[in-house]
């Protein structure tokens, strides 16, 4: 393709990433919508243009114009930034996916290629990374995508529990099926909406003191927050969801691990211990590896 076709291209692909029709972009650049027009499919703008055209699409003249160009010292904060920024509320979290997928895929040593996420998958299929100082995992098939990413601390994760009693705790709350299923339902509510204990217990029909002591737990953990209220001259205990993230990525993860993280692409291996370190911080022990063939070995 030569480098007016790719300029073409390239402008009308922009233009559309961005929303724009030939009128919008026209009023922008103060010009008739017949010269974009022409600009998408027989000339060029005039030179004066073109900076101010990158500046309306939010992109570099390099970008118009199909120039790769490397520059070690450019902000890559600032790109992901303007990068985000530039896209519809719809293609945000389709692009957040693609860039975090490439940079997982940048910690593979074994490959020079970019990591570019497909758009199809014919397994449920995972991207991991683990080393010393990192783990991430991520589900790339297109019905759920998620990516988890956790920086190792240097004395290990285990560090950051301490008191493990109110973990113990939760996951005796989560491994009720009626604790899912109020879950569940709460959490598909919309923001601020209030809910009874006697309406849970008729909505899903789970027993009404059964419901009230899962949510004396979920209040316990900050996962619902209660309002009195009279009502027909009766005092109400009313009960709204916080739609908390830690609690949706621990469900979302549990079913990961129950359903076998079989296929990898890629599945980055580059550790020598766990995320996990002995208490007094002694080292474990390097597992011996078999030495190489002596040079007269047979």
């Amino acid at each position: 393709m030569d480098r007016k076709s790719v300029f073409r291209t390239n402008l009308v692909k922009r233009r559309k990433a961005l929303g724009l029709t030939q009128e919008q972009l026209a009023a922008r650049l103060n010009v008739s919508p017949q010269a974009v027009s022409k600009w998408e499919n027989t000339s060029y703008p005039d030179c004066e243009l073109l900076p101010k055209l990158a500046v309306e699409l939010d992109t570099s003249l390099d970008s118009l114009f199909g120039v790769d160009v490397v520059d070690r010292d450019r902000d890559i904060e600032q790109l992901v930034n303007d990068e985000l920024r530039a896209a519809s509320p719809e293609e945000r979290s389709e692009k957040f996916m693609r860039i975090m997928y490439s940079a997982l895929c940048a910690c593979n040593p074994n490959s020079d290629s970019v990591g570019r996420l497909h758009d199809s998958y014919e397994h449920e299929t995972y991207a991991g990374l683990k080393t010393d100082r990192e783990l991430a995992l991520s589900r790339i098939s297109p019905d759920l995508r998620y990516f988890c990413f956790l920086e190792i601390p240097d004395n290990g994760v285990n560090s950051y529990f301490g008191d493990t009693t109110n973990m113990i705790r939760l996951f005796n709350t989560l491994a009720d099926a009626d604790a899912i299923s109020i879950i569940s339902y709460l959490g598909a509510s919309v923001r601020n909406k209030m809910f009874s204990v006697e309406m849970i217990s008729e909505r899903l029909g789970i027993d009404l003191v059964k419901v009230q002591h899962i949510i004396d737990r979920m209040d316990r953990f900050g996962l619902v927050w209660r309002v009195s209220a009279d009502i027909a001259d009766k005092s109400v205990i009313l009960y709204g969801y916080t739609h908390q993230i830690p609690l949706t990525f621990i469900l979302v993860l549990a079913k990961t691990i129950t359903n076998y993280l079989q296929y990898m692409d890629p599945n980055v291996e580059l550790w020598m211990q766990g995320a996990f370190r002995r208490e007094n911080g002694a080292q474990d022990e390097v597992v011996p590896q078999v030495p190489w063939w002596g040079e007269n070995e047979l």
